[in-house]
């Protein structure tokens, strides 16, 4: 189940599950909260459209787990209180601009938490969970050995790490820029976004582009995950040397169109999955009239105006006259949760032997070669793949997928 906006009332899709589920809660509070039993996640923006997608369907019909009944549910918070994935908010009673980060409450009965908004705070927040609130993490990366220590410490428990998917990142600019039709090569954006770059790029006519004005180059916050892919290509493109950011780079809300949409000089990386759910509508521009109801009508009898993919662009090397040589990244989908709950011997489901890990994420006795043999996890049945596909992500499962990870610790191999 998909929490997005836990201030204010629950998403839509959780709205149309909720209709079908029995929560067994109070009627003192007026907004969904996770039970004891149920399965929570927090962290990445990028990836919090594809769990919400695995937790309650996809609005073309494609049923989630959620859907079926089940009585314990998977619940998946996004990263923002905002379903853009946008960040803190401001309050114009306050009369200040002071930024206020959302909180939300990730079990029925306890106080409410400031919301982990990113990859990185993702995983934080799981390694310091002792409370048990948090059953996994979304992220772009994998726990560092610092984060398996604390882990450890805390929790009594590596974290566990299994790749559900993988993503393109490519660089957005707005739909008429004066960036390069070609794009632009991890070099080219080192010296744009490096002060200790070789070269020093300020305007678009020193890289190819259009005029002279002033390049606005953006980045994610520090909390996104997928900064660190960025990051990386940068510092291969900076002659293996870290970046050193410039003073003129800013940090905005990690995969929103509206910090380059209408800005010919703006420039940010930006993921596929989130681009291709643009273009079907699927988010509703929230400085629109009506902030209810569907993106058609609202309750009030406003129309909410969606949010569009053709105030910006991607430049994907290979296509529409884009180099081959511009920018991408791979960002890998992870699902992180405490190595200890693999071999949990706690039942999730009433009727079922598996616990919640070896239900929807990792059975290691799974064998797909064997159809008589252990169930497939959520993710990796055809329901789920399914799912996973229609984002435009491709599928990965550890012993099924080449490449996919199912890691414990960086660079200790597969568990099971």
């Amino acid at each position: 189940m998909s929490k997005r906006h836990v201030a204010v009332g629950a998403s839509l899709l959780g709205l149309v599950a909720a209709g079908a589920l029995s929560f067994g809660q109070g009627s003192a509070s007026a907004d969904i909260a996770p039970q004891a039993q149920d399965v929570v996640g927090v962290g990445s923006d990028v990836i919090q459209n594809s769990v919400d997608f695995l937790a309650d369907g996809s609005p073309s019909g494609l049923p989630g787990f959620n859907s079926a009944g089940n009585v314990n549910r998977l619940f998946n918070f996004d990263a923002s209180a905002d379903a853009n994935g946008r960040n803190a908010f401001t309050d114009p009673s306050l009369g200040t601009s002071v930024a206020l980060n959302p909180s939300v409450v990730l079990r029925a009965g306890t106080s409410p938490v400031l919301r982990p908004n990113g990859g990185g705070a993702g995983i934080t927040a799981l390694e310091k969970d002792t409370a048990g609130a948090i059953d996994f993490a979304r992220s772009p990366n994998l726990p560092k050995a610092a984060d398996q220590t604390t882990a450890t410490s805390n929790l009594g428990s590596k974290l566990y790490t299994i790749q559900f998917a993988d993503d393109k990142q490519y660089i957005a600019t707005a739909a008429t820029t004066n960036a390069p039709a070609v794009g632009l090569t991890p070099a080219q954006l080192a010296g744009i976004y490096c002060s200790n770059a070789a070269n020093d790029y300020t305007t678009w006519d020193q890289v190819g582009g259009t005029g002279t004005s002033t390049i606005v180059a953006e980045r994610p916050q520090d909390s996104a995950g997928v900064l660190k892919q960025f990051q990386a290509v940068l510092q291969a493109g900076n002659g293996n040397t870290a970046c050193t950011w410039k003073t003129s780079v800013k940090a905005v809300q990690q995969n929103d169109p509206s910090t380059v949409a209408g800005n010919p000089d703006a420039i940010v990386p930006f993921p596929q999955s989130r681009y291709k759910l643009l273009q079907q509508n699927y988010f509703p521009d929230p400085s629109s009239a009506s902030y209810t109801g569907s993106v058609a009508n609202g309750s009030d009898g406003k129309t909410t105006t969606p949010l569009s993919a053709s105030g910006i662009t991607l430049q994907v090397p290979g296509s529409n006259g884009v180099s081959a040589s511009a920018y991408v990244a791979d960002l890998p989908f992870y699902v992180i949760f405490r190595e200890s709950a693999i071999d949990s011997n706690k039942a999730w489901q009433p009727g079922s032997t598996l616990n919640w890990v070896r239900t929807l994420f990792y059975n290691p006795a799974y064998d797909p070669d064997d159809a008589s043999g252990a169930p497939a996890p959520w993710i990796v049945s055809a329901a789920g793949q399914q799912l996973i596909s229609s984002l435009g992500l491709t599928p990965y499962y550890p012993g099924v997928t080449a490449n996919a990870v199912g890691v414990s610790q960086p660079g200790e191999g597969t568990k099971g």
